[in-house]
């Protein structure tokens, strides 16, 4: 299985690390100084090796698939994946396994890229959305890329298997002035970390993680835990008052530092809607973070600067709001 890391160094220059296993062995390489050229070294790495692999091989170790499953999971288990997420790998690639064998295939190395792309479609025809069923197709992915490495098949028959286009034109959600009404009013112990997230624009996963040293003559300077890029930007004065009492523990937010807290944060907000509103609008702590853009470009805020309090590498992601500026904003600038 191959991963990329990167180092940033005291002079600020990022650069970025290939990790490789080959034959029970740990390779790593040097690929690049920005993340799109590390990630083409990286699958012309892997692409190489694949070939190197199918040459070397003469005589494969036939297993069995819950054996290999099995395997695959203690080894996940021996990394910093947590414990949900390894439920999820393990759920996923029994998806595919049950899938092989109702159609008589029992062992590793009968499957090929037709078994492959016939589950593919056949996962597509369900109810799931496109990111999900991606994640699910990456995990399957890993797994044979570990089968490969245990010398167990040739070739990872979802080698190359392009990811799935969202091509819903999706609106994200936002919440209204009585919105916010509500879920503050019902807010309890979590009514500064709900203000936060609304006056700041900050991920959530950025915010659980927040600490003292991260506030700086009123700046909120943080690594971003998405992208690994540096966040500084000012902070409204509302964020301040709230930053300010709060900066007593080793987190701002000591109440929310395990998963189980977390998730009952979010359930807490959840719970201000009905549960089909909820799945149809997709409500959960990322919501605030779309209605932080919306408020900013109906003041006039302009896109180039969104881009930056939001954190966003690309224009073209903070373009995704542009269709939220109100009627009376866009007819000011025409």
């Amino acid at each position: 299985m191959a991963s990329i890391y990167s180092r940033i160094y005291k002079s600020g220059n990022k650069r970025y690390y290939g990790s490789i296993y080959h034959n029970g062995k740990r390779i790593r390489n040097f690929l690049g100084c920005s993340r799109q050229s590390a990630e083409a070294v990286i699958k012309k790495l892997e692409y190489e090796l694949l070939l190197n692999i199918q040459c070397s091989y003469t005589e494969l170790t036939r297993i069995n698939f819950e054996k290999a499953i099995l395997s695959f999971k203690k080894d996940v288990e021996r990394t910093s994946v947590k414990v949900k997420q390894i439920s999820d790998i393990h759920t996923k690639v029994n998806y595919f396994k049950n899938y092989c064998f109702s159609i008589g295939i029992t062992k590793l190395d009968e499957i090929n890229r037709n078994h492959a792309n016939s589950y593919i479609i056949n996962r597509c025809k369900t109810k799931l959305t496109p990111a999900t069923l991606n994640m699910e197709f990456g995990f399957i992915k890993r797994f044979f890329s570990y089968c490969i490495m245990m010398g167990w098949i040739n070739l990872n028959p979802f080698f190359g298997i392009k990811y799935i286009k969202d091509r819903r034109n999706l609106k994200r959600y936002f919440f209204s002035d009585d919105d916010l009404s509500t879920i503050m009013n019902n807010a309890n112990i979590y009514y500064d970390f709900y203000m936060i997230l609304l006056n700041t624009g900050t991920r959530s996963t950025d915010a659980f993680t927040l600490k003292p040293k991260h506030i700086q003559d009123n700046y909120l300077v943080k690594q971003m835990n998405k992208t690994g890029d540096w966040l500084n930007i000012p902070l409204p004065a509302t964020a301040q008052q709230i930053l300010e009492k709060t900066k007593s523990g080793e987190f701002i937010f000591d109440e929310l530092q395990t998963s189980f807290q977390r998730r009952k944060c979010t359930e807490h907000l959840q719970s201000n809607f009905e549960p089909d509103f909820v799945r149809k609008n997709n409500i959960n702590l990322h919501t605030f973070r779309h209605t932080y853009a919306h408020n900013m470009l109906n003041k006039g805020v302009p896109k180039e600067v969104l881009q930056t309090l939001l954190g966003h590498r690309s224009i073209k992601t903070t373009e995704i709001y542009a269709n939220w500026v109100r009627k009376e904003e866009l007819e000011r600038w025409v």
